[in-house]
């Protein structure tokens, strides 16, 4: 197994692939009114697919998940049919910097906590051709809460340059051409109970069975890292939920 093996065996069974829950999904999904009755929406980096499987109760509609890794693809699917509502899940594997959809779509894309991966402006301006004129793009973003953060936590988000206040953000998706309907800041609550306490829980699952394995160790370091950073400085950082029109 290389490191991406044992990232997937440690991450890849969390409730959720990042901070949320679904209290905060049905927050940003009622703020997008005037919606059809049954709209298309396409969630980017699913994950395990907590999200869709609530977007699909609350819209009523189809969902197409996207996902980079075959495992989420496979759970969002048994959680769909778990919860009844799989003849309106579509699914495509493949990495989201590749998708490609013809104009106009979708009536919402969604993407929690990963859009990210292809960089919050490059994202928005990439999804904006495929929402419909007056659709809705609503995204989950690192955001700076306070404008001196201590070193440990700039050095945690080192590798994520684009994170920033969410008076920056909203510049963004304003120069973008989107129209902001609404943004909030996600509780500590929602960093623990779904995404860090279950993750601490598979470390210490995990720690003697891969004692002496430096893949898997590095990984399990990363892990704890993560988790202790958000412990001293959560007051400092968080994800905003920004909703947005297009």
């Amino acid at each position: 197994m290389d490191r991406m093996d044992y990232f997937i065996e440690l991450y890849g069974t969390l409730p959720r692939a990042g901070p949320g829950d679904n209290a905060l999904t049905r927050k940003a999904f009622e703020m997008m009114e005037g919606l059809p009755p049954r709209p298309r929406i396409l969630d980017i980096g699913c994950g395990p697919g907590m999200q869709t499987v609530e977007l699909l109760r609350l819209s009523g509609g189809t969902v197409v998940a996207l996902d980079l890794l075959p495992q989420m693809i496979a759970r969002v699917r048994r959680a769909a049919e778990c919860a009844g509502v799989e003849d309106r899940l579509e699914t495509v594997q493949i990495d989201m910097n590749d998708m490609a959809f013809e104009s106009s779509t979708f009536d919402v894309i969604w993407s929690e906590g990963a859009i990210y991966f292809i960089g919050f402006e490059k994202g928005l301006a990439k999804v904006k051709d495929f929402v419909k004129p007056g659709g809705y793009v609503a995204v989950s973003e690192a955001v700076w809460l306070e404008s001196n953060p201590p070193r440990e936590a700039v050095d945690f988000w080192r590798e994520y340059p684009e994170i920033g206040s969410v008076e920056r953000k909203l510049d963004v998706l304003s120069g973008l051409g989107y129209e902001s309907i609404n943004h909030f800041v996600l509780p500590a609550s929602s960093w623990t109970e779904l995404y860090y306490n279950p993750l601490a829980k598979r470390v210490t699952e995990n720690e003697q069975m891969w004692k002496g394995i430096p893949e898997a160790e590095a990984v399990l370091a990363e892990a704890r890292k993560e988790i202790s950073v958000f412990g001293k400085c959560s007051q400092y950082y968080s994800y905003a939920f920004f909703i947005m029109r297009r």
